[in-house]
């Protein structure tokens, strides 16, 4: 038994070193091969082309305005004449009720309002036929105003309107349920054109001005549109600045309250020699790149100006047709063999 286990060892031990043998073949052919036919690397010819720097923030889409109409009476909801979708106009009733509402008043103010009135055209009668002075009738025409101003005021909380013309975007009650001052009812947008409110920390306001291009993406959809103000004061609660973005144009399927990420064009220079930050080799506070010639790896120091976190602007050591070595740095030493695959 015990020549037995000392046997399988051996094989062990034997199987091992060859094993070994292989792997150190292996790495010293592949080493061979790239000495006899050089590196294998992948290169893009340098060409200039724009050099783009970006902020990026994300922000719900609204309409150009929108307005949220409210409760202003503790009541029941006798009816509702819109729904989410429906093309409202301003001032069109949406939301209805009870005339006997406590805090409206409205048969009293409504009661008043018809006897000033009657009182009213009777003493412009009598004014014409001289019955009466112009004082007269002048206090009775404040009194007619008063009343139909009151009217006013309890129709309003009675039959709630429209503030705006446009789609309704939300509607938050239904008949019958109970409200407090203050509730919201609906949402009313006008979609003619969107808007997104961002807010800009006070590193960043500086870049910001009124005109500066927008690119909001939802998805696979993306459109354009403009920054049109920039707040001059930091809000407090927030502590950063309020900027709105106007949109022209949008795909008909995006609709009010969802959620872009909207891109702002800081900085554009058409014609730059540009250099993806994967490509660059930092060492001792300098930047280096690979350049190909002559099937050789040149190892060279470039000066950067700007990124924008993925590429870098290059402003010296490369020039339009440099081979720029892209795959394959990792392997390369100054002047070394390279062959180009494709």
């Amino acid at each position: 038994m015990k020549g037995i286990i000392i046997s399988i060892l051996t094989l062990s031990l034997m199987i091992s070193f060859t094993g070994c043998g292989k792997k150190k073949e292996v790495v010293k052919n592949m080493e061979l091969l790239q000495k006899e036919n050089g590196i294998p690397i992948r290169i893009t010819e340098i060409a200039p082309r724009p050099f783009i720097q970006e902020l990026t923030y994300n922000a719900p889409l609204s309409g150009i305005e929108e307005s949220t109409a409210k409760a202003m009476v503790d009541d029941v909801i006798l009816k509702v004449n819109a729904k989410v979708g429906d093309y409202v106009k301003k001032d069109q009733v949406i939301i209805t009720f009870p005339q006997d509402t406590p805090a409206a008043q409205y048969e009293q103010t409504n009661s008043a309002f018809l006897n000033a009135k009657q009182t009213y055209e009777r003493m412009q009668r009598l004014l014409a036929q001289g019955a009466i002075s112009q004082q007269d009738m002048d206090n009775v025409a404040t009194g007619y105003k008063v009343a139909k101003a009151n009217l006013n005021a309890s129709t309003q909380m009675i039959y709630v309107k429209a503030p705006i013309s446009g789609f309704i975007t939300a509607m938050k009650v239904s008949p019958a349920d109970h409200v407090n001052p203050g509730d919201p009812l609906f949402i009313v947008s006008n979609t003619s054109k969107y808007k997104a409110e961002i807010w800009i920390p006070d590193s960043e306001i500086q870049y910001l001005k009124k005109n500066l291009k927008a690119i909001a993406t939802w998805g696979d959809q993306s459109f354009t549109g403009r920054v049109t103000s920039v707040s001059m004061a930091m809000d407090q609660d927030k502590k950063a600045f309020k900027a709105v973005i106007v949109f022209d144009t949008h795909p008909k399927q995006i609709i009010s309250g969802i959620t872009l990420e909207i891109k702002l064009e800081i900085s554009r220079i058409n014609n730059a020699i540009v250099v993806e930050r994967k490509s660059i080799i930092n060492e001792n506070d300098k930047k280096y790149v690979w350049l190909e010639k002559d099937n050789k790896a040149i190892k060279t120091e470039i000066v950067t100006k700007s990124d924008n976190g993925i590429e870098f602007e290059v402003v010296s050591g490369l020039k339009a047709g440099d081979r720029l070595i892209t795959e394959g740095i990792n392997l390369l030493t100054d002047n070394c063999l390279v062959q180009i695959v494709k």
